[in-house]
């Protein structure tokens, strides 16, 4: 992922299989922040490992939608 974000990755092995969550944050201000969260769930770990891919594409593109709306004050003076 980009530098831009701060973005995690968790996973949890359940009983009925796997759970991947992605979370990513923009922003540090508490009314100039932006948090986007995926969860994945698989029954095996190959199942969930190609599901990563999409999710975090689904993450940046939920971001740069995000920043479209609403844009960095840097790319705001420019």
């Amino acid at each position: 992922m980009s530098d831009e974000y701060d973005t995690t990755e968790k996973v949890e092995r359940t009983d009925t299989g796997y759970r991947l969550t992605i979370e990513s944050t923009r922003g540090t201000g508490t009314r100039d922040q932006d948090k986007v969260k995926v969860e994945g769930r698989a029954e095996t770990w190959e199942k969930l490992d190609s599901q990563r891919t999409a999710m975090r594409t689904a993450v940046k593109v939920e971001m740069d939608q995000r920043r479209l709306h609403k844009p960095d004050k840097e790319v705001d003076s420019e």
